[in-house]
């Protein structure tokens, strides 16, 4: 499949390149196609690869033409190039159009999820945010503007300097990802939407399985009260999946970890507090009070009074 990707207003000459401005588009371009890819596969940008996948993230440069510099690029579809595999139980409504897309088109598919509807995409995680915004070192001026397009699948896609700075934002909200053990009922839900769940007191956690473990093993806990030890991996809009790493009969005590932990931004914290009638700034209590005539231990028990 032919595209053209466009360097509106480049800073190099009409119909020429830079070789270290090429290096890191074809760079950029090959590890956002594979995060892309991965996500779609195993839920993960960074899961293992089990498949070598040179030839299904192969894209060539066929020529540069003029106009701005146009680099024309060419890319087979997946269904040529990518390895036979096993199709992820819990991933498939991510898969089935899969064999058609191309690894450009995976890119721009990335890039469009982040800047129209990233708290609605479940194709975007933290490291493939991370190689968007990479994308960034690809630009020499703020006044350039990249652009692809491909005849049937992609009328034009474009990006300016400054859409980074959304991306970023994006990129900056999402927490690293953490260990978790949680406890609950294993969630069997039917072929239409192909997700593993799991049912805690606070609600239902979407969930899959790492490379450690496959369906037959998730099979005999499908219904049954069990503790998850995992990867907890967040996504834009404050959502999160478990990559479930290890699951084993609950133990008593184990009820309290079927609670969901959640991050509270700086201003949550203030909304809460404000509304639990603590004042923005507590030290203002004790500024200009202090010292008194208060023991020591009295201001310790002062100071945490304030929940500092």
């Amino acid at each position: 499949m032919k595209y053209e990707l466009k360097i509106a207003h480049a800073s190099d000459n009409d119909g020429s390149i830079d070789l270290q401005r090429l290096s890191n588009i074809s760079e950029s371009l090959r590890k956002i196609a594979e995060g892309a890819l991965m996500l779609r596969l195993k839920g993960l940008s960074k899961a293992k690869k089990i498949w070598k996948l040179e030839d299904a993230l192969k894209v060539t440069l066929t020529g540069i033409e003029k106009g701005s510099t146009i680099l024309c690029l060419q890319s087979e579809t997946f269904e040529k190039t990518l390895p036979s595999f096993q199709t992820d139980l819990f991933r498939i409504e991510h898969q089935q159009d899969l064999p058609q897309k191309t690894p450009i088109s995976l890119v721009v598919e990335s890039f469009m999820a982040a800047l129209q509807s990233p708290e609605e995409s479940d194709l975007l995680d933290k490291p493939l945010l991370k190689e968007l915004i990479n994308f960034k070192k690809s630009f020499k001026g703020d006044e350039e503007v990249f652009s692809i397009k491909n005849e049937g699948t992609i009328s034009e896609f474009s990006l300016k300097k400054s859409d980074f700075k959304q991306i970023q934002v994006i990129e900056e909200e999402i927490p690293a990802s953490e260990g978790t053990i949680i406890n609950g009922r294993i969630e069997e839900l039917k072929f239409s939407t192909q997700k593993v769940r799991i049912l805690t007191r606070e609600g239902l956690v979407d969930a899959f399985l790492s490379e450690k473990l496959d369906t037959d093993k998730i099979k005999d806990w499908w219904g049954k009260e069990a503790t998850v030890v995992g990867t907890k991996h967040y996504k834009p809009g404050k959502r999160f999946a478990i990559e479930i790493e290890q699951i084993f009969d609950q133990a008593d005590g184990d009820v309290f970890f079927s609670k969901k932990p959640r991050h509270e931004s700086l201003e949550e914290q203030i909304s809460r507090q404000l509304k639990e009638g603590k004042e923005t700034n507590p030290l203002n209590l004790i500024v200009g009070s202090w010292p008194g005539s208060e023991t020591d231990e009295e201001f310790e028990a002062l100071l945490k009074d304030l929940d500092l």
